[in-house]
């Protein structure tokens, strides 16, 4: 939070000294339109096709979109997903992501994060099914 307030205050210090008025608003629009891409929690992202299963967990993922997506993958994919060392909020939002992932096929992995590094940096997996396909299994930061 300390880190938006400077940027903040560079932006004033910057703005008032601007003497076109087109300038301003367009640098007022830009700044609005950055912040809130950086704020605005990002949807989860998720597939069970056939030639690719993939899971990527944002910092607005709840416990019942993981709940009902590990179902999914399981059903759909023979996919384990294991999110029972996750930590939550109050809200159902992510405190400590910290989950594994078991393809039954020879592919697993498991992986960690903050809901701080989730801010920035989604997590997830991805498992391509594709023959001669580039990177079979991937785990981590997506």
């Amino acid at each position: 939070m300390s880190s938006l307030i400077l940027v903040l205050y560079i932006w004033k210090s910057i703005f008032s000294k601007m003497k076109n008025k087109f300038l301003k608003y367009l640098t007022l629009f830009l700044a609005i339109f950055v912040l809130n891409s950086c704020i605005k929690p990002r949807e989860t992202e998720y597939s069970t096709s056939s030639e690719k299963a993939f899971l990527v967990i944002t910092n607005g993922t709840t416990q019942d979109e993981l709940t009902k997506i590990a179902a999914e993958f399981k059903t759909e994919r023979n996919i384990d997903v294991d999110f029972s060392k996750t930590e939550f909020s109050s809200d159902g939002t992510i405190k400590k992501l910290d989950f594994e992932v078991n393809c039954n096929d020879g592919f697993r992995g498991d992986a960690t994060s903050t809901a701080e590094i989730l801010q920035t940096k989604n997590s997830g997996f991805s498992r391509n099914y594709r023959k001669n396909g580039k990177d079979a299994f991937v785990m981590g930061a997506m």
